[in-house]
């Protein structure tokens, strides 16, 4: 007799089901991780903007809900937008909500001015987890949170 057995169907099929089901698990993306990946960025990003505007570059933080920019205040004061790709405009990653906790007025906001930076406190955060990203008036940025 040739062929196979249906039991021997049954079990390829099975198998084969198990295999799916794990790859498609391990393709997700990590939201927890990319929530962190997401503040240490933005940290990083903020501390240089910090650095360089203290430095006599006119930065400012154009923040809004689905990511944020960095401006430059140009010879007429109106901010433009600015096209270094470091300072580039980012957007969040499907998941991934802002939101300000602690902020001088509306944005933008300048990075540096009379000699300090503004206090920020903001928000990144999932369905899970949050995550608190404080900018201190000595244009250090300090990251909080991330459990559940």
């Amino acid at each position: 007799m040739r062929g196979f057995t249906l039991l021997e169907v049954l079990v390829v099929i099975a198998i084969i089901g198990i295999m799916t089901t794990s790859l498609t698990l391990s393709m997700r993306p990590d939201s927890h991780r990319q929530l962190q990946d997401e503040s240490y960025r933005l940290a990083r990003v903020l501390e240089q903007s910090v650095a360089a505007a203290e430095e006599g570059d006119p930065l400012a933080l154009d923040w809004r809900p689905d990511g944020y920019a960095f401006r430059r205040r140009d010879a007429q004061g109106r901010w433009q937008t600015v096209g270094d790709a470091f300072f580039a405009a980012h957007q969040w990653p499907d998941g991934i909500r802002a939101s300000v906790r602690r902020a001088p007025g509306s944005s933008p906001w300048d990075l540096w001015l009379q000699g300090q930076s503004p206090w920020l406190v903001l928000r990144l955060q999932t369905d899970e987890r949050q995550v608190d990203l404080t900018l201190s008036p000595l244009g250090r940025v300090t990251v909080a949170g991330g459990v559940p």
